[in-house]
C-alpha cells in the first residue's frame, strides 16, 4: 500500500519523498502510486527538486497575525559625540542624524518586515515631520488608521549618544503627551505596549486580545493587563529578579506569566515568578549605536511566539536577529 493518499495530491507526495530521502541508505528505492502516476526517486537530488522546493516553500510558510502596536513613534535626533559628556567640558560631535525612533515605529516595523499585519495606536503632531512619518508608516505596510494626527510642531527628542555607546536622552520640558486612546474597539491575536499612560478605551480592548506584551514602564503609567513584561537589567542595578518580577505584577495584574530582562550581549533572563531560565545569544555584536535595539528584539520575540515557538527559542531567535540588524544598521547607516 501506499502512503500517499489518492487522488494524488503533489504536497502530500513532496512530503513522502522528503521522508524517504532522509530514512533511506544507499540505493534509493521506488515509491509507487496506485493508478497510471509512477514516481521515481533518483540517486540526484535535481530529479526531485521541484518536488523537494515546494516542500521546503510549505514547511517555511507562517501564517499572518493580526498585532496591535500601542508605542510612540518618535523623530530621533542623534548626536554622535567624539568624547564622553562631562561637566563643563567643549565636546565635539561628527555627525548628527535625524531619523524615526520609538517603540510604536522600531516594533511596529519589525512585525510588519515579518508578515505580520500590523495595527499602529500612536501620536504624530500634523506638521510636515508628522505627516512624512505617517507616509513612512504606510510605505512599510502598517494600519495607520489608529494613528492620532494633533495641531502642533513636532518636537524632536535629543540623543547624545558616546563613544562607548552610552546615550543620554533630552525632551523638551514640560512636554506633555496625550494618553493613547482609540476611537472604537480594536482586536487581534496579540498586542505590544510601549507606553506610560492609556486610556481606558485602550485598556478595554487588551481584555480580549489573547497574548498582551508589555515593555517595563519605569515612569508614571497605567496598570495594564499584560501575560508577558519585557525590560532591560541595566534599568534595576540593584535588584535581584524576583523583586524585578513583583513590580512587574503591579503593572500587569493577574494575567502576568513572564518577564523576560534583555542584557545586552549577556544572557537573556525568563522568570515565571518561581524558574529562572537563561538564554545565551548565539550571536553577539559590539557597536556603539543600539538605539532600538530592545524594541526590535520584542518585536521579533512576540512573532517566534505567535508562529508557536517557545519562549526561549523565540528569545534566541529574536537575540541573533537584532544582532543582524544593529549589524547591518552599523554599515548602511
Amino acid at each position: 500500500m501506499s502512503d500517499i493518499d489518492w487522488p494524488y495530491d503533489k504536497r502530500q507526495a513532496s512530503a513522502v519523498f522528503l521522508s524517504r530521502l532522509r530514512a533511506a541508505d544507499g540505493d534509493r528505492p521506488a515509491v509507487r502510486c496506485p493508478g497510471p502516476v509512477l514516481f521515481l526517486i533518483a540517486r540526484r537530488m535535481d530529479a526531485l527538486a521541484p518536488c523537494l522546493g515546494e516542500m521546503q516553500k510549505a514547511e517555511k510558510q507562517e501564517t499572518m497575525n493580526t498585532v496591535i502596536v500601542v508605542g510612540h513613534v518618535n523623530h530621533d535626533q542623534v548626536w554622535s559625540l567624539s568624547s564622553p559628556l562631562a561637566s563643563g567640558a567643549r565636546i565635539t560631535y561628527f555627525d548628527r542624524t535625524v531619523r524615526l525612533g520609538g517603540g510604536g515605529f522600531h516594533t511596529g516595523t519589525q512585525l510588519a518586515r515579518l508578515g505580520n499585519d500590523v495595527k499602529l495606536v500612536s501620536n504624530l503632531m500634523d506638521d510636515d515631520h508628522g505627516r512624512a512619518a505617517l507616509a513612512t508608516l504606510k510605505a512599510t505596510g502598517i494600519d495607520v488608521s489608529g494613528v492620532a494626527m494633533w495641531a502642533g510642531a513636532t518636537q524632536f527628542t535629543e540623543i547624545m549618544l558616546e563613544p562607548n555607546g552610552e546615550r543620554t536622552i533630552l525632551n523638551t520640558s514640560g512636554q506633555l503627551r496625550p494618553a493613547f486612546a482609540v476611537s472604537a474597539p480594536v482586536s487581534g491575536d496579540a498586542a505590544y505596549l510601549n507606553a506610560l499612560l492609556l486610556d481606558d478605551s485602550v485598556i478595554a480592548s487588551l481584555e480580549t486580545i489573547p497574548l498582551v506584551i508589555s515593555q517595563f514602564p519605569l515612569r508614571r503609567h497605567s496598570p495594564r493587563p499584560a501575560d508577558i513584561v519585557i525590560g532591560s537589567r541595566a534599568d534595576f542595578p540593584d535588584e535581584d529578579t524576583h523583586g524585578i518580577w513583583a513590580r512587574a505584577s503591579l503593572i500587569a495584574g493577574p494575567r502576568m506569566r513572564t518577564l523576560v530582562l534583555t542584557d545586552g550581549t549577556r544572557p537573556i533572563s525568563l522568570y515565571d515568578g518561581k524558574v529562572l531560565s537563561q538564554v545565551t545569544p548565539l550571536k553577539q555584536v559590539s557597536v556603539p549605536d543600539t538605539i532600538g535595539a530592545g524594541d526590535c528584539f520584542t518585536g521579533i520575540f512576540l512573532h517566534g511566539l505567535l508562529q508557536g515557538a517557545s519562549l526561549e527559542i523565540s528569545a534566541e531567535q529574536a537575540s541573533q536577529q537584532t544582532a543582524e540588524w544593529l549589524s547591518e544598521r552599523q554599515l548602511t547607516g
